[in-house]
């Protein structure tokens, strides 16, 4: 913002000089304020938001609409110099909203995959697992009470969560299952009747509260 202020400051003070000293006619300082603060907009530092996209334009649209109403007394190299700082700033706004549109699935992208993280760490241990969903960390000898402490968050909270929320549960889920048949085979004993016993109240659970969350946030939204 401080940016925008001193360019409207610059440009509003080089007026001020071309009204002074220009021998042309108010058109003529019309073309210049509009030509110079286009040309001041693409040299400032770009910031890739809505916001500061909008006062920019503002300040545009002041400019190009006393600049088309002085067109028809410009002579051929003036109306020339505004047409190409209009092209420049058509190039300019086109950028802005790319690099903007960018910028907000990134941000997008990094809130979702935050919310997911929050789960994992809820559920497996803070950094245990991460978004390549890998679950080096569980061996034979902790898959059992990796398997209950999941289950019993899960359990815990299972009037919380969001249709969302069982989405990335049921991925997760699916990731320990498949850890589970690579160490099988050098599980304790026991452990694998325990951890089928786990299972099965697992599927109850997310059978029971699943569909619940989902029709409810259907009944929700129709309402």
């Amino acid at each position: 913002m401080k940016n925008i202020n001193f360019l409207l400051t610059a440009v509003l003070a080089a007026t001020g000089f071309v009204a002074c000293t220009n021998s042309g006619t108010e058109a003529k300082q019309d073309a210049t304020s509009f030509n110079m603060y286009v040309d001041s907009v693409g040299k400032l530092t770009p910031v890739y938001t809505t916001a500061y996209w909008t006062t920019l334009d503002e300040g545009y649209q002041v400019r190009v609409i006393k600049a088309d109403q002085s067109m028809a007394t410009l002579d051929a190299a003036d109306k020339a110099e505004v047409e190409e700082s209009k092209a420049d700033y058509a190039a300019l706004k086109s950028s802005y909203e790319i690099k903007i549109t960018e910028a907000e699935n990134q941000n997008n992208l990094s809130a979702s995959n935050d919310y997911r993280q929050v789960l994992r760490n809820n559920l497996f241990g803070v950094g245990m697992v991460g978004t390549d969903l890998k679950f080096d960390f569980v061996t034979a000898g902790n898959l059992l009470n990796v398997f209950r402490t999941f289950v019993n968050t899960v359990a815990d909270n299972k009037d919380n969560y969001t249709r969302e929320d069982w989405d990335e549960i049921k991925v997760l889920y699916e990731a320990l299952d498949t850890r589970k048949n690579v160490v099988e085979k050098d599980l304790p004993n026991g452990d694998n009747t325990k951890i089928a016993g786990l299972k099965i109240k697992f599927s109850a659970i997310k059978a029971t509260h699943r569909g619940g969350t989902k029709a409810q946030e259907n009944k929700d939204a129709k309402t």
